[in-house]
């Protein structure tokens, strides 16, 4: 066999540096674009930022784990003691051993942000070198401190522990909480009173005061992560059927060349000028990447508020369906530009906060020809069970007639099902009161 060698050529994208850079930026939002523009300033002295008129400030609290539309007020962090620190000074109070309290500094260092104690008794004993007879000692001297329910081990001691004390303790309350608990979370109240002999009103009454309870007496507490704070990329306004949008110009900054480092551009030394053409090539490559950056965001944000008109023009209900793709072939893009470039920005309406890609929402399944996105589906339904009268809540096919009667928007019974799923909704079974 013959070893040969051979030279092929093959045609293959390439992407320059600047290129690279510009889609970098893209996906960058203004906190992460703001450093990245700071630390490229260190290395390079031709960069400054150039400065820019300042927008209203509107900040907002997102919660990390759930996302949803703000109502638009500022809102402004306060510091908060822990609640190990809470609890620590509480201990004062109860006069804890040496022994007791390292086992008691170890339980409060164990509860999770909620307010529970999710290690096993036996298990934390054995940390500390304590038998489960102390440590479930502690435990119960942890229990009786505020908040009431903290340091209980699943929701119902949670609840049991805040019933008793209560100032007028109910024990058919206690009752139903401590031997019942199944059943009446999964309010299976009728079979609830075969066994009780406690009437339905009775247990509609203990329901509402359940209600009333806090399942998460950790939370009101600082904690790791309390959420993050965003400010909005753009502001959209509407005024006599007109919408506007504007840029906020510290998501969009702009940079200069700085006056000082002007002159030495054409000092005669070779090895500065080489030096400064390299930093000055850097410079123009950035500022041409941030231009193409806010070009891009501003050409999506026309298509949006266009294609969402009626979004903000009468809110939530108004959201029509669009995809990625509708939006990139409409710009002469790619979709993952149209991805990047909406990632981790936030636009003020005038309904609220929303993250960009709460626009891009799917048709709603089994829609038939109409253009209701799922997101506006979601809406109708919220308002509708918001209005039901509870004693006769609507099942999932009476919703169904309802959107369609009402909404013209054909879905089926298992769709509506699946959105109440989605935004925590309980079936009607559950939603339903006895008065």
């Amino acid at each position: 066999m013959d070893i040969k060698l051979q030279q092929t050529q093959i045609l293959k994208p390439q992407l320059t540096q600047e290129l690279k850079q510009a889609i970098t930026l893209l996906g960058y939002n203004s906190a992460e674009l703001a450093e990245y523009i700071d630390e490229l300033s260190l290395e390079n002295p031709l960069i400054e930022r150039k400065e820019t008129d300042t927008p209203p400030l509107s900040y907002h609290k997102i919660n990390k784990n759930r996302m949803k539309a703000q109502d638009g007020r500022q809102q402004i962090s306060h510091t908060r003691k822990t609640l190990q620190d809470t609890l620590k000074q509480q201990s004062l109070d109860i006069k804890l051993s040496k022994n007791e309290e390292k086992i008691f500094n170890y339980l409060i260092h164990s509860l999770d942000s909620n307010g529970y104690l999710q290690e096993d008794i036996q298990a934390a004993a054995d940390h500390v070198s304590a038998t489960a007879e102390e440590t479930e000692a502690v435990l119960g001297k942890l229990q009786s401190l505020e908040p009431a329910g903290i340091g209980a081990r699943s929701l119902q001691e949670c609840i049991i522990l805040q019933l008793r004390r209560l100032p007028e303790r109910n024990e058919q309350a206690e009752r139903i909480v401590g031997d019942y608990f199944e059943l009446f979370a999964r309010k299976k109240w009728k079979a609830l009173t075969l066994k009780t002999g406690i009437s339905l009103m009775d247990i509609q009454d203990i329901s509402d005061m359940i209600t009333a309870l806090d399942p998460r007496p950790g939370l009101r507490y600082a904690h790791e992560e309390p959420g993050f704070y965003v400010e909005p990329d753009i502001f959209i306004t509407v005024k006599n059927g007109s919408i506007k949008a504007q840029l906020n110009s510290r998501s969009f900054p702009d940079i200069q060349l700085h006056a000082n480092y002007q002159p030495l551009l054409s000092s005669g030394c070779r090895d500065t000028e080489a030096y400064l053409s390299a930093k000055y090539q850097e410079w123009r490559w950035l500022r041409r990447a941030l231009t193409q950056r806010k070009q891009t965001i501003t050409r999506i944000i026309s298509v949006l508020t266009e294609r969402q008109r009626s979004f903000f023009l009468t809110g939530r209900s108004g959201m029509k369906p669009l995809t990625l793709r509708e939006v990139a072939e409409t710009l002469e893009l790619h979709e993952s530009t149209i991805s990047r470039a909406i990632k981790g920005k936030y636009v003020q309406t005038p309904y609220g906060l929303y993250d960009m890609k709460t626009f891009f929402s799917a048709k709603a399944e089994s829609s038939g020809d109409g253009d209701a996105s799922n997101y506006a589906v979601k809406a109708h339904l919220e308002a509708l069970i918001s209005a039901e009268d509870k004693t006769k809540p609507l099942s999932d096919q009476k919703l169904a007639d309802m959107l369609f009667g009402q909404y013209d928007i054909r879905v089926s019974r298992r769709t509506v099902a699946k959105y109440r799923d989605q935004m925590n909704i309980p079936p009607s079974s559950a939603r339903k009161r006895y008065s």
